[in-house]
């Protein structure tokens, strides 16, 4: 049951702290725009389908708190909140509307936080 928190937690960290510097580091501004918008999606589709896993796990399972149902909800509900805001970041991007942008972007970064104390709390209540 504690898989699939522990995979979410370690898939915020790659993707966080490896994957998005090295892209930022050695792509162009233009080639690395190109590389987020196919990675964030499938981010944060597999951190919906963690979610969901984690989920159907602790629901089967009999001793379960429903903090646990609550924790993996958290991931799932807010995992699709970012998944389905992106084109509207990515309009906003292209539009030159920095403000908009700016209120996606720390929407998503912020919930990416959430999920990640999320899964970490979820190992040890």
């Amino acid at each position: 049951m504690d898989y699939f928190p522990g995979m979410a937690v370690g898939l915020i960290l790659m993707q966080t702290a490896i994957v998005a510097p090295i892209l930022f580091r050695t792509l162009d501004l233009e080639s690395f725009g190109r590389s987020i918008r196919e990675i964030w999606p499938k981010f944060f589709l597999a951190l919906g389908a963690i979610g969901v896993l984690s989920l159907i796990s602790v629901y089967l399972d009999q001793g379960s708190d429903d903090i646990h149902l609550v924790l993996s909800g958290i991931t799932v509900s807010l995992s699709l909140m970012c998944y389905l805001i992106i084109p509207a970041t990515n309009r906003a991007t292209d539009s030159g509307n920095h403000g908009r942008f700016n209120i996606l972007h720390k929407l998503s970064v912020y919930s990416t936080l959430a999920i990640l104390v999320s899964n970490i709390a979820f190992i040890f209540v």
